[in-house]
């Protein structure tokens, strides 16, 4: 009981004086929440993609204690210039990501699971954000039990320990290097020996990439990013090289890949042949042609060439990629909330309740009026692959180059 009353008195004494009360921070001036917000904007608009959260607290009439993360080292330099200016005593706690003492200098990682998962919070119960995939290299960012980690389009998140191999840049260039095996079937397993009925390692979905190690028979002989090693079916895979010789980036093969998905189940966040939600349907199916781009509709929505869609459809091109949502108002802004792959003939293929096929055609027996009625517009991205950022190939992405 006494330790239990020592560890309460503790809590309460540092609370006081690490917590700052809501007079404190209502106190906080104006002018120094105007620049936090000023920075935010210029550095870090999206939260799904940079952060700027900082914690202002007065600690006296002009003494500023700032806590909280930022992926910006140029907006931390210039808030703490900005107050300085302004005659403004700052207790720097705001940490800069990614946090290289706390993470021993392994500030890079790669994906140690056939699908990792990757949340809002550091916990199981937290929401799913987005998904990555086997062999895939990411950005360490932080530690706290969980990995907050960056993905090579850019997205933050936190994924389980479990999930990533934490390696030095050297480690990651030497894996970034090596020869790969690319998963081209949807679903596989690794084997522990050439033989199907032997003990499995793991499974595989499409996507996932492999250290090559050499063949034995029917299987290719494959090593983990953590160094376990195993067996796969040749006929679930090809070497990287051999992969690249066939990468065809056209909309006819980007179509056919979209149907083999027919009927894989809606996934809020998913990005794998797993499940799919809608945009993470799109960006499956463009990553099996080695293609990135941003996670989110809302961001999709954003890179290649705009086309306002004409009423018989006839500007759109199968491989375009078609948004819907809520309509700007005089009220309110254009929400981009849903994605698809235009297919031609006014129809088009995405992930809704699971993958599907609708149509824009009131006569056609697969029309969506739903969809139909909140079309916005649509974006053509084939012709833009490697010409802007947020749209390139993994020969291309500064992650695979590392």
């Amino acid at each position: 009981m006494n330790k239990l009353i020592a560890v309460a008195a503790f809590l309460t004494f540092s609370s006081y004086f690490m917590t700052p009360t809501l007079a404190q921070e209502e106190t906080v001036p104006a002018e120094v929440l105007g620049i936090g917000q000023d920075l935010k904007a210029r550095f870090a608009p999206d939260k799904r993609v940079a952060l700027f959260d900082v914690d202002y607290s007065l600690a006296g009439e002009k003494k500023l204690l700032l806590r909280g993360v930022t992926t910006s080292g140029e907006a931390k330099d210039e808030l703490l210039s900005s107050l300085k200016e302004r005659g403004y005593e700052v207790v720097d706690s705001l940490r800069l990501l990614p946090d290289e003492k706390a993470l021993d200098g392994k500030t890079y990682g790669i994906i140690n699971l056939s699908v990792a998962s990757l949340r809002i919070q550091p916990d199981y119960s937290s929401e799913m954000m987005t998904q990555a995939l086997l062999g895939m290299p990411v950005r360490l960012l932080e530690r706290d039990g969980w990995y907050r980690v960056q993905t090579p389009d850019d997205y933050i998140a936190w994924t389980h320990r479990v999930s990533v191999l934490p390696v030095t840049r050297e480690e990651l260039t030497a894996w970034n290097r090596a020869k790969k095996l690319v998963i081209t079937a949807h679903y596989g397993f690794v084997y522990s020996e050439p033989d199907r009925r032997s003990q499995t390692v793991s499974d595989i979905v499409a996507g996932d990439r492999l250290k090559l190690e050499g063949t034995k028979g029917d299987f290719y002989r494959v090593s983990y990013p953590d160094g376990r090693r195993g067996y796969v079916e040749q006929s679930a895979a090809l070497p990287e090289r051999e992969w690249r010789k066939g990468l065809k980036q056209d909309a006819a093969s980007i179509i056919r890949t979209a149907y083999t998905l027919m009927g894989v189940p809606y996934l809020w966040a998913g990005t794998s042949s797993k499940g799919v939600d809608c945009s993470g349907f799109v960006r499956t199916v463009l990553y099996l042609h080695d293609i990135i781009i941003p996670r989110d509709a809302s961001q999709q929505a954003y890179v290649g060439q705009h086309i306002d869609i004409a009423p018989d459809f006839s500007n759109l091109e199968p491989g375009d990629l078609i948004f819907f949502g809520r309509k700007a108002t005089a009220e309110r802004k254009e929400r981009v909330v849903h994605v698809a792959l235009y297919v031609g003939g006014k129809r088009f293929i995405h992930s809704q309740g699971d993958v599907h096929v609708s149509s824009f055609d009131p006569q056609d027996e697969l029309f969506d009026a739903y969809n139909l009625g909140r079309l916005l517009f649509a974006v053509r991205v084939l012709s833009s692959i490697n010409q802007e950022k947020g749209l390139n190939t993994t020969d291309r992405n500064p992650y695979y180059q590392w």
